[in-house]
């Protein structure tokens, strides 16, 4: 019965789903790159009987008396979800940032369950899936989840599977309401006291960052860095490997800020960061489990060193602060507000903001979706609000890909501030004399 009427949307959820605008939509983009050709009957069969083990991919939204559910597509059809994009000729990589680039625009048809896949031929020597999700479904790290579900370990176990009842879906109760808002032990006096911080929080330095956004965008992405390499400088400096990121980044934007004139000693940037709430054995639960932390990036500080001190030191201490799940029972509030007022207290907390970050742990081993072999995967964070710039960060396989999704009213040349990423990366390799080097990775 209950799969028949609905289940209810968490607020939460909702918050995110209504945050589409016509600058930024609240979509997740990723491309998963494969060697070889692809058998696309065997891909949909494939996609056809996994999918559904996780109900909200076959399931629309509909709100009843202003509440939201999930509700069953009786109408679902693989094909719909899931098309061949013929393009003529070989695609390089500038082609297929391009026509992703393109894609980010489009928003998902909200007529039926909301992901899409398109599947593109002869991508250097291989083929490409892009694959868009709805941030209402899950978020990055309920996404891996998924993708390990729909692929195998070995090229031998390509053929399609019968759904399995015994998926952990199926299998484990929902989820206790406490953990939709606060988590265990988390008063809503600390909750109100963080939110009241965040919102009292003085603007950043006002760069080319905070420029109005045109609303078109664009995505790019280099070749992988090692990650044994980052993680061998993390564990050197008694740091994480978010902890190198974050000052990678911040070494990265001072340096594209100050080709372009602008004064950054003067004050630092301001980053809305991902922060992981989600025990990784409920990531089949789906949904969003994650909060939003300001981390003030060192960009005002010159030395390479000095800047992954204080990234280390701040991220350490938001750690140890409740604000993270202050941000995300915040959402939660947010989704049980009129559309308007969402939108005025998003636009509220985005403008203490230039960038958002997150850090995504994919599949430590290669992976294969059809018989075919994975061998990269890149993913984009939407970004919300007045917020026109995001850098992501996804592990798999023994490498790290980082990828850029930025409106070009902020960045307009978003393949110099990617490079400049790496150099920064390189930066503390010489700096900490840990030996990492990109250059030979960005030369492939």
């Amino acid at each position: 019965m209950k799969r028949q009427t609905g289940t209810r949307m968490t607020r939460r959820d909702f918050a995110w789903l209504r945050m589409d605008g016509d600058r930024n939509l609240m979509v997740i983009n990723s491309v998963l790159l494969f060697a070889g050709p692809l058998d696309l009957q065997r891909l949909k069969s494939t996609i056809a009987q996994r999918l559904p083990n996780y109900p909200r991919f076959t399931e629309v939204v509909r709100t009843r008396w202003g509440v939201p559910y999930w509700v069953k597509d009786d109408t679902f059809d693989i094909d719909a979800h899931v098309e061949h994009l013929p393009v003529a000729g070989v695609t390089s990589r500038d082609a297929l940032q391009a026509l992703v680039s393109g894609m980010a625009l489009t928003p998902l048809a909200d007529n039926r369950p909301l992901w899409h896949m398109s599947v593109i031929d002869r991508v250097e020597g291989g083929h490409a899936i892009v694959f868009r999700v709805h941030h209402c479904i899950t978020d990055g790290l309920g996404l891996v989840h998924v993708l390990r579900h729909l692929t195998d370990d070995t090229d031998s176990h390509g053929a399609a599977l019968p759904a399995r009842r015994d998926h952990p879906h199926w299998s484990v109760g929902a989820r206790s309401p406490a953990c939709f808002v606060l988590g265990a032990g988390l008063s809503w006096l600390k909750v109100a006291y963080h939110i009241a911080r965040l919102a009292a929080l003085p603007f950043d330095a006002r760069t080319r960052l905070k420029h109005k956004m045109a609303g078109a965008k664009q995505l790019v992405w280099l070749p992988p860095i090692a990650l044994w390499q980052v993680h061998d400088l993390a564990r050197k400096m008694g740091a994480t490997i978010n902890d190198v990121w974050v000052a990678a980044v911040s070494g990265a934007l001072r340096t594209y800020l100050l080709e372009r004139g602008e004064k950054v000693d003067d004050g630092m940037l301001r980053a809305a960061v991902t922060f992981n709430l989600r025990e990784k054995s409920n990531a089949f639960q789906l949904g969003n489990e994650f909060g939003l932390v300001a981390v003030a990036l060192p960009t005002d500080v010159a030395s390479p060193l000095e800047r992954l001190r204080l990234s280390s030191a701040r991220m350490n201490a938001i750690k140890r602060s409740h604000q993270p799940r202050a941000t995300m029972a915040f959402l939660s509030i947010a989704g049980a507000l009129p559309r308007a007022l969402q939108r005025l207290a998003l636009n509220l907390f985005t403008s203490k903001g230039s960038v958002v970050l997150t850090n995504i742990e994919g599949p430590a081993s290669t992976r294969f979706l059809a018989g075919a072999r994975m061998t990269d995967v890149i993913c984009w964070v939407p970004q919300a609000g007045m917020i026109g710039v995001g850098l992501a960060l996804i592990s798999y396989a023994g490498q790290m890909q980082l990828a850029l999704f930025v409106d070009q009213a902020m960045v307009p040349d978003p393949e110099r501030l990617m490079a400049l990423t790496h150099d920064a990366f390189e930066e503390l390799g010489r700096e900490t004399g840990s030996g990492l080097d990109v250059r030979q990775r960005r030369s492939a």
